[in-house]
Formats: structure tokens, C-alpha cells, sequence
């Protein structure tokens, strides 16, 4: 890299965030843009994501940010002549308590007066969807048929390469420092080739993104938190296609996975890292599939046999783990960061980035670029957390409780 090198804006991070901020980004008329990436194109997070793309929303931010990415699909497979991996099956979500049927009614209101089509079904027609599934004890089965879930790593790989497509440059295998500053003002990055001059820079590196957004001078109210999920081996009975299924009372989703399922059941408490400690080779962390991971499926079992009476009869193959970054209010963290003018952050996204990228993308390109973003941001705020410490044990322990939250609430 140039001494001297310089670029309109500076992306922080190839996952799938980075790649679709920098994708709207020259879609707004702004080619000028540098992607860095410390390993490969959605080789961190990225890659190990379910990819679960549901409308299923309280909030009607988060609802519109996902019928942004619905839009992107189309887009991109126009630009790109190809299919982004998106597998339209339908989202199914069962409620079978007074509590969450009641989350499930305000869910279907939501969807519906923002244009969405749900269907109400009943355990007959929930099971000629999903055979493996009994759905008898429901108070209340809601279908969109639009949703599914989407291979989280090619759809990075197609916003990257339509950016590219628009001149958008990208650097992998490039580590960042830190930034650079004058003042109040960012003025580029450091890497371990030199200093990239830039007029703004984001930091889109998720977990790893809170120790940069520190060593900027802003504390990112997010802790990296591990998801994980069990993948079952293929098995001749079990259909190919079907909706992707919620259980919000027992916090457990599932969707079709190579001719099996892909499973995941959240644990009442996640585990949380420092996020100054967080490796930079990705391979290998958070671990995986060690005997306590599969002490706790066994743990749920009981609970998981009310919907799923043939639960002993799969046979689990995999046990996967990635890194997400949660929030104590399960929100995520967009805008305009800290003291330094030019800085910005999107992170935060609780398990829901993939689903969310295209409208992420859009939000913070219009943000750097002056203009104003599609969605009210207010509630993203990264400010909003007020003066705290993101690798404290406190601090922490609140955004593992947001996780085990949040199959409840979508």
C-alpha cells in the first residue's frame, strides 16, 4: 500500500455487513470505497450463520430492514445473472402459551399492516407443511410464506462482487491497526502496509469491531456472544424443502439442511467473551462440540418432544459455533460513533445481521453519506448505553441475557 493512498470511504470488515454497506454504497453513487478484511470474503461470522431471513419482528425498524433484504435478492441476481442462495420455504412460528400468542398476534398485526402476507394455520395443515413437527398444543400457528433462510456466505461473496462490479476495491489478508485521526476527525486507517487515508471510516468487523471501535475512542455497547446450532446427518425421510420453524416457547428453530435439519436451541446462559481477547485467526473459535454442548441438547430434549415426538429418532452429526455480538437490549448499533467526526459503526446485530444486511447496508450508506437513512436510526443509537465498559463481567452477563432471550421475541 502507498504511503499516499487515499479513498472516499474506508469498510472495516468483509463479513456480510461490511460487503453490503459498501454495495449500497456505490448503489448511492459512491464507488470510492476500500473494503478491509483481515482473512477472507465471509470467512468469520459470516460463514457460520444458520442464515435464517424472517420478518417475524416487534420492531418496525428491524421489519423494514429486512424487507430491504428481501429487495437485495432481487437486485443482486439481476446484477449478478445468478441465484444469491436464498431459499424461499416460508417461516413458520408456533405459539402454544397465552404469553406467546400474544407476541405472535402483535407479530402478524405488524406484518400485516406493513404489507406483509401471514396466514393463520392449525396443527393439520402446520404438520402437512412439516411432518416432523406436532403442533397440537399451539394457541396460535402464523406462516409467511415469503421468508427462508439463505446461504450467509454467498450472499457476502454477491455483494462483494457486485460492489466490485461498481468499482468498489477490496483488501483481504489485510489486517487494521487502528485509526487515524486529526483532531476531531478520522482521517483513514492503519495497516500493517501503511496508512489508508479516508474522509470516513466504518467499523463493520463484528466482534472484533468493539476492540477497533475502542481504539477510536468509543466504546461499542456490544459484547461477542456464541451462537451455535446442531446440524442432523441427512435422512431419506425427511423432506428437502420446508419452512424454516420458530418454537419460541421451548427457544428452539429449525430449518432444512442437506437432506436433514439444521437445529438450534438457545441456552439459558450464553457464553461471552472479552472481546479484547478474541483471536484473529477465525478457525477453531469460539470451540465446538465438546460434551457439554451436547449435554445441553439433551438437557432440552424433554421440553423439544412436546413439538418434536420424534426428536430421539434424528441423528445428530455436527455441532457448529460462531461469534455474534448482542446488545442488552437486543437491539443493534448504527450511526455516527463517538467524538470523532467521520466515524462509524454498525454492529450489534444480535443474531439477526444476515437477515437485516441489505437494510444495514442502505442505513449506514446513507448516514455517511450526509443523507437521510431510510429507517429512524434514534433507537440504534450507539450512544445509548451511556458511559460503560464493554468487556465487563456486568456488561456482559447483560448482553448474554438478551441472547437467551430472543428466540421469544423474533
Amino acid at each position: 500500500m502507498d504511503k499516499h493512498d487515499r479513498t472516499a470511504v474506508v469498510v472495516v470488515g468483509g463479513g456480510v455487513l461490511g460487503c453490503s454497506i459498501a454495495w449500497h454504497l456505490a448503489c448511492a453513487g459512491q464507488s470510492d470505497v476500500v473494503v478491509l478484511e483481515r482473512n477472507d470474503i465471509g470467512s468469520g461470522a459470516t460463514s457460520r450463520s444458520a442464515g435464517l431471513v424472517s420478518r417475524g419482528r416487534l420492531h418496525v425498524e428491524t421489519l423494514g430492514m429486512v424487507g430491504r433484504t428481501h429487495e437485495a435478492f432481487r437486485e443482486l441476481e439481476a446484477e449478478l445473472g445468478e441465484p444469491v442462495g436464498f431459499r424461499r420455504v416460508g417461516n413458520l412460528r408456533v405459539a402454544a402459551s397465552e404469553e406467546r400468542e400474544g407476541e405472535l398476534v402483535a407479530m402478524d398485526r405488524l406484518l400485516r399492516d406493513h404489507g406483509v402476507e401471514v396466514r393463520n394455520l392449525d396443527a393439520r395443515e402446520a404438520k402437512a407443511l412439516v411432518p416432523w413437527l406436532d403442533a397440537s398444543a399451539a394457541r396460535r400457528i402464523s406462516l409467511v410464506e415469503d421468508d427462508g433462510y439463505v446461504d450467509a456466505y454467498r450472499l457476502a461473496s454477491a455483494y462483494a462482487r457486485a460492489a466490485r462490479a461498481r468499482g468498489v476495491r477490496f483488501r483481504v489478508r489485510t489486517a487494521v491497526g487502528g485509526v487515524v485521526r486529526d483532531g476531531a476527525r478520522v482521517t483513514g486507517v492503519q495497516t500493517g502496509s501503511g496508512t489508508l487515508h479516508a474522509e470516513a471510516v466504518v467499523d463493520a468487523a463484528g466482534a472484533w469491531g468493539i476492540a477497533f471501535a475502542s481504539g477510536a475512542g468509543f466504546a461499542l455497547g456490544a459484547a461477542p456472544v456464541r451462537s451455535h446450532y446442531w446440524v442432523t446427518a441427512p435422512d431419506p425421510s425427511m423432506p428437502r424443502d420446508h419452512p424454516t420453524v420458530y418454537l419460541p416457547d421451548v427457544r428452539a428453530y429449525a430449518r432444512p439442511e442437506v437432506g436433514g435439519l439444521l437445529f438450534g436451541v438457545q441456552e439459558p446462559q450464553s457464553r461471552t467473551y472479552d472481546a479484547r481477547a478474541i483471536p484473529d485467526d477465525v478457525s477453531g473459535f469460539p470451540p465446538s462440540g465438546d460434551e457439554e454442548d451436547w449435554s445441553m441438547l439433551l438437557d432440552h430434549a424433554p421440553a423439544l418432544r412436546r413439538f418434536i415426538p420424534g426428536l430421539d429418532g434424528f441423528r445428530f452429526a455436527h455441532h457448529i459455533a460462531g461469534l455474534s455480538t448482542y446488545t442488552p437490549d437486543g437491539r443493534f448499533v448504527l450511526g455516527r460513533a463517538g467524538p470523532l467526526d467521520g466515524f462509524h459503526v454498525a454492529g450489534g446485530c444480535c443474531g439477526n445481521g444476515v437477515a437485516a444486511s441489505g437494510g444495514i447496508g442502505e442505513a449506514i450508506a446513507s448516514v455517511v453519506l450526509g443523507r437521510e437513512p431510510p429507517v429512524d436510526l434514534s433507537s440504534f443509537r450507539p450512544d445509548r448505553f451511556g458511559p460503560m465498559d464493554p468487556s465487563s463481567d456486568d456488561f456482559r452477563a447483560r448482553c448474554a441475557a438478551a441472547r437467551a432471550g430472543k428466540s421469544r421475541k423474533g
